[in-house]
């Protein structure tokens, strides 16, 4: 758990409080939104798609924590014009809308372009213009960072993304800087190291390499590992990043500020494959050579410096790998067709 509880954290905020989730039945939202139910939260969920299993798993995850107050889910893009007809009423936005996939964010630039950037600008834009904006939390990520080293990284080490994807974020945590010194936006940025959990849908190949490799060693399958696995990464359950969410979005210390958001305790991939094979009792781990494209993208080794969210926030992950590795593995076991 955090270092300061949510009921601490949160009084009076929340309850009552609309909030707009684009992107809300995604990996993260779903696991962000029955947190938001129950601090007494009414929720509006802007999708894209309505994925059947995701509708499915929304159900699951939000019975007998909605307190009576149904979710509303609406279909449609944050690109599209009608936003301030979604907005009505909004008290808070966390936004998790977005194309995710470093390597594919090259091959398919301008598709990632409008979903990573254009939606998001019509989204701020909508936001200033109403009478009282709303507040905003984007899910941005540590590839912003691009190749950093061996050393920790705090929120002030320079920005070179490596991918298309890490620069399109960076350009919209930009954007939400911009709009806030000419308009006051209160905003909070918060970079996501590799978050893994349930509720992740089966079919997303170009993300959430943790969850799977949980999917594939349940299904008895291969974890490729490229060039080994030796490459460090930060890693955090998304049940900890649900509740940092919800710090960044109630905190006033959190306004106008970017927090890196992980565990700060790095693992190599290979480690973190061989420890889901252990939880799943199969699978099998096979070390392949790089995808050229992959290669392109590749940061090394990412030591996430943690201190900027527990100082201001008190904000601190609570669930070791070990025990995450193993939730989410049973989790999947369970959620799977």
């Amino acid at each position: 758990m955090a270092d300061i509880a949510l009921s601490q954290v949160t009084p009076n905020r929340l309850a009552g409080s609309r909030v707009l989730v684009p992107g809300g039945l995604g990996f993260i939202g779903l696991n962000v939104i029955p947190l938001l139910l129950e601090h007494g939260a009414r929720v509006r969920i802007l999708n894209r798609t309505l994925d059947p299993l995701a509708v499915g798993w929304l159900a699951q995850a939000t019975e007998g924590v909605t307190g009576g107050r149904p979710v509303e889910l609406l279909q449609g893009d944050i690109a599209d014009s009608r936003m301030p007809e979604w907005l009505e009423g909004i008290d808070l936005v966390i936004n998790l809308a977005g194309e995710s996939g470093a390597a594919k964010s090259l091959s398919d630039a301008q598709a990632d372009m409008q979903v990573n950037i254009a939606g998001h600008l019509n989204l701020l834009n909508a936001v200033r213009a109403q009478t009282d904006p709303a507040r905003i939390v984007f899910l941005s990520s540590r590839l912003v960072y691009g190749i950093t080293g061996g050393a920790p990284v705090d929120e002030d080490h320079p920005t070179r993304p490596t991918s298309l994807y890490g620069l399109h974020k960076l350009t919209v945590e930009h954007y939400h800087r911009i709009f806030r010194e000419h308009d006051g936006l209160p905003f909070t940025v918060l970079r996501v190291t590799n978050p893994y959990g349930p509720y992740q849908l089966p079919h997303g190949r170009f993300h959430g390499i943790v969850n799977r490799f949980a999917m594939a060693a349940l299904a008895g399958g291969t974890l490729r590992l490229f060039g080994g696995g030796g490459q460090l990464r930060d890693y955090v359950h998304v049940a900890d990043l649900a509740e940092a969410i919800l710090c960044a979005a109630t905190a006033e210390r959190a306004v106008g500020e970017t927090f890196n958001l992980g565990s700060g305790l790095p693992v190599s991939l290979a480690e973190v494959a061989h420890r889901i094979v252990d939880a799943a009792g199969s699978g099998q781990i096979e070390d392949v050579p790089w995808p050229e494209d992959d290669r392109k993208v590749e940061t090394g080794d990412f030591r996430c410096d943690v201190r900027r969210i527990e100082t201001l926030l008190g904000w601190r992950a609570g669930i070791s790998l070990e025990d995450g590795l193993r939730r989410t593995v049973e989790a999947y076991r369970g959620l799977l067709p």
